[in-house]
């Protein structure tokens, strides 16, 4: 777990002292990219291989459902309530 945090900080130091240039960041933006599919991709071959998982999904199909819409619709509303407050009822963005 250190590691993980060893890492994130360096890369927030790099980022917040701006040590990486334009094509620095260009490179960064597509590897996170490339990396997060890979993730991804690697989840999904986990679960595949849950046979537990597999048998679960209409139970867990419906709650990830509810969720996601919940999850959404909190967001909204967050951002609403914010846009209200910090921007004012009368200014449009």
């Amino acid at each position: 777990m250190a590691k993980i945090f060893l890492v994130l900080g360096l890369g927030f130091l790099i980022g917040f002292f701006g040590l990486l240039k334009e094509k620095g960041l260009k490179i960064n933006a597509k590897s996170q990219t490339v990396w997060l599919m890979l993730l991804i991709f690697c989840m999904g071959v986990s679960i595949g291989r849950n046979g537990e998982i597999i048998s679960a999904l209409p139970s867990l199909g419906g709650k990830a459902l509810l969720f996601t819409v919940l999850a959404a619709a909190g967001s909204v509303a967050a951002v609403y309530l914010l846009t209200r407050i910090f921007l004012g009822k009368g200014e449009k963005s």
